[in-house]
């Protein structure tokens, strides 16, 4: 009787392991999947923040467990210790003998679930950041620290970041010399085999300067 219940309490244990931390109902309870967000103040109605929350777990529950199969070793270790302590035990009768196999069986399983902890936890930390990166873009900005959010918004105003080639400096400088700045910057729009061509905006002309640049050697062209 002390076997099974040693093997309770440590079923008990390892099942409760990964529910601590987090309110246990509202805004920010949960785990993967079934994580509820937690999200800044919004004046959204409640259906269509709900539809926007069902919408977001579905996506995270498309986010599979696989199990690595590191503690394999381990676990049928503990089967087989599992079946030999049950059979030292055989005064067991009738209830007490269907009592001690599901304790056993069931002290397996939390340690099973023990030991895939961290995989599970990664699994669930995956499936939050799926979830709110899914709120955000519905428009809902995040407001539990404990979820990472990798999304982030394009602007669609942001600059094009500039393209240079091998006489982006050459061109610079020829734009420098017809006053078109103290610092020209100068954009490669075309090249071929032995020539590139720029584009430098020109405050003196008004419009961008273009440079033709042939084996370093760089001129203004019409």
């Amino acid at each position: 009787m002390k076997l099974i219940c040693s093997v309770v309490a440590l079923a008990a244990l390892t099942a409760g392991c990964a529910g601590t931390g987090r309110p246990t109902t509202g805004p920010g309870s949960g785990y993967g999947a079934n994580y509820v967000p937690s999200v800044e103040p919004h004046s959204d109605p409640a259906p269509v923040y709900d539809a926007a929350v069902q919408k977001c777990q579905k996506w995270a529950r498309d986010i599979p467990y696989v199990y690595s199969g590191q503690h394999t070793e381990a676990l049928n270790i503990l089967g087989f210790a599992s079946g030999a302590a049950f059979g030292a035990n055989t005064p067991l009768r009738g209830i007490d003998l269907v009592a001690g196999a599901g304790a056993l069986t069931g002290g397996a399983m939390g340690f099973a679930y023990w030991v895939e902890t961290p995989e599970r936890q990664a699994w669930y930390a995956r499936q939050e950041t799926m979830m709110m990166n899914c709120m955000t873009r519905e428009g809902y900005a995040n407001d539990d620290p404990t979820v990472t959010v990798t999304w982030k918004k394009i602007d669609p105003h942001q600059a094009t970041p500039r393209v240079i080639g091998v006489d982006t400096y050459n061109a610079e400088r020829v734009a420098k010399n017809h006053s078109c700045g103290a610092l020209p910057a100068a954009t490669l729009v075309a090249k071929g085999p032995g020539y590139e061509t720029y584009s430098v905006p020109c405050q003196t002309a008004g419009a961008p300067l273009q440079v033709r640049c042939e084996f370093g050697n760089c001129r203004t062209v019409r």
